[in-house]
């Protein structure tokens, strides 16, 4: 991987862990002291090698698995901020890579059943139980990321 798109996707994913929002294109220029244009052409790059996805009609950070850089109905709280994912799947992960405590409210697609879930330091509470439901096969993810 190419140097500036390493410290381009590193500062990403720093920021958005720490703050739970993605960066702004200006915020990662000024940590990298590369230029606008020179950080467009990075995250099409890490696009491209699908480290990330970018909204399809801003160009903005959009996916940066298991983070959304959108609001969400998978949300995982903690005492100080809320964290959006990107599926259910993603949602878990996000306590489990962070090491978190916090809560998942989530509801059953089928029946709307609320399934509130609680995580100790990234952990699932031994109480929980419940299927995440995969529509399309992991391997056929990156056809279309936005429906997976």
């Amino acid at each position: 991987m190419d140097p500036v798109d390493r410290r381009v996707r590193h500062f990403v994913y720093d920021h958005i862990a720490t703050h739970a929002t993605p960066p702004s294109l200006e915020d990662i220029a000024q940590d990298t002291g590369r230029s606008a244009e020179d950080i467009r052409q990075s995250l099409s790059r890490l696009e491209a090698s699908h480290a990330l996805a970018l909204a399809p009609s801003s160009g903005s950070l959009w996916m940066l698995h298991p983070f959304s850089g959108v609001p969400t109905s998978f949300r995982f709280d903690t005492n100080e901020r809320s964290y959006f994912g990107n599926c259910a799947w993603d949602v878990l992960a996000i306590g489990a890579l962070l090491k978190l405590d916090g809560r998942v409210p989530a509801r059953c697609a089928e029946s709307g059943e609320r399934i509130d879930l609680t995580l100790e330091r990234g952990a699932l509470s031994s109480q929980a139980s419940g299927v995440v439901h995969f529509v399309v096969p992991p391997r056929r993810f990156w056809e279309n990321v936005g429906y997976t």
